[in-house]
């Protein structure tokens, strides 16, 4: 299956998603969360949370949270890599009277190093480091392996006249007669300089590749780097290889729930593949494209008219265990939607940004009175007597 995506003549821009100083604990966040509900007229004990996880172990004290201080278990709005599942409102929207949707991607941080993307499994044998959501890294791979490849099989140069040089090979290259059916394409109109026609032309040609005369806006670029040509064969393109020099022709890897995913990050892939955090930029990304079409969902459908409704969306963090620290996840919000029952006030008629977002959660109290006791509601439980369950006759 082909992606839709060649190269982009509109480009959609997507809104700063901030991170420092904007992270809240979740043994913080989730009372804090529930409060707001409560400020927003949700009633007690008549709240129905569900959250839009991605299924991994390190979400679960999370969940747990979200059980103890909403009293119930929440219900599963979510599929692999923090995509909602639209097609559950209705069932979720039934089961509470006031409805609460957390929906967040996730991604692992080392605290010493800074670094993102992975986390320590605990029930594993030894040390075992691995991706933090593997679904998401999963999506992302090929095509940083592809852009991996682009960096060291195309070179800049220059001749014995001085020219400033390009050459590229040809599966990186879109010709018109052989376009790139599948992989990462050099968008030449911003790399090149064009003949007297208009047209792309090679100066020269080797066996798998072209050489073309770089553009004066692209030599600009390069030399504002501090960059010197060499000569010859001069040297791989490698970090000069910037986002807005390529793009991709590809066919989705994924199928089932995960092709969802494939199709949020592909328009921004090539931001994803060039950043220092890959899995952090992809998360970013999905969260704020899933705020977008489940806000939308939402207000298409019925399943929550009349009812009080709070959808968050947000970046779960997730930090290992390690020395004497336990394991733990922060919540970064991104937006969330608000319609109320007896009529959604004007300061809620658009979504609520990430700011604004973090200063209501962050006004509300870290204490929960009407927290439950899951210790005491399991004892409970062991303690109620045994039911003689049989098969009808």
């Amino acid at each position: 299956m082909n992606t839709p995506y060649h190269q982009a003549h509109i480009i959609r821009k997507l809104a700063p998603f901030k991170v420092d100083g904007l992270a809240i604990p979740y043994p913080e966040f989730v009372p804090k969360l529930y409060n707001f509900c409560i400020s927003l007229g949700f009633r007690k004990g008549l709240i129905m949370p569900s959250r839009a996880f991605c299924s991994d172990e390190n979400q679960g004290w999370p969940i747990i949270l979200l059980t103890k201080h909403f009293g119930t278990f929440p219900f599963n709005h979510g599929r692999v890599g923090g995509i909602v599942a639209t097609d559950r409102h209705g069932p979720h929207a039934h089961h509470g009277e006031d409805s609460v949707i957390l929906q967040a991607s996730h991604v692992g941080y080392d605290p010493a190093s800074g670094a993102y993307g992975t986390c320590t499994r605990p029930k594993m044998e030894g040390i075992c480091i691995s991706p933090s959501c593997g679904k998401i890294t999963h999506v992302i791979t090929p095509y940083i392996e592809q852009y991996q490849t682009a960096r060291e099989r195309i070179f800049l140069h220059r001749d014995n006249e001085g020219k400033q040089l390009v050459t590229v090979k040809n599966l990186f290259i879109d010709f018109d007669i052989h376009p790139v059916q599948d992989g990462l394409v050099l968008n030449l109109e911003t790399i090149v300089k064009k003949n007297a026609d208009g047209k792309i032309v090679p100066i020269a040609a080797i066996s798998t590749g072209q050489t073309y005369e770089v553009s004066e806006k692209f030599r600009r670029k390069i030399d504002a780097t501090g960059y010197e040509w060499k000569s010859d064969s001069g040297e791989e393109i490698g970090d000069h290889l910037t986002s807005d020099l390529f793009y991709f022709k590809q066919k989705f890897h994924e199928t089932g729930e995960s092709l969802l995913l494939e199709k949020n990050l592909i328009e921004f892939m090539p931001t994803i593949v060039t950043s220092p955090n890959p899995a952090l930029r992809a998360a970013k990304i999905n969260i704020q494209l899933e705020f977008v079409r489940t806000m939308n969902s939402i207000r298409r459908g019925g399943e929550y008219a009349g009812k009080n409704l709070l959808y968050i969306a947000g970046l779960n963090i997730d930090i290992s265990e390690h020395k004497e620290h336990p394991a733990t996840t922060y919540f970064v919000p991104w937006a969330a939607h608000i319609q109320l029952q007896d009529g959604t006030p004007a300061e809620y008629e658009h979504p609520v940004e990430q700011d604004k977002l973090f200063e209501l959660i962050m006004a509300q109290e870290s204490v929960n009175p009407e927290q439950a006791d899951l210790k005491e509601q399991i004892g409970r439980m062991l303690a109620a007597p045994r039911f003689d369950i049989r098969s009808p006759k």
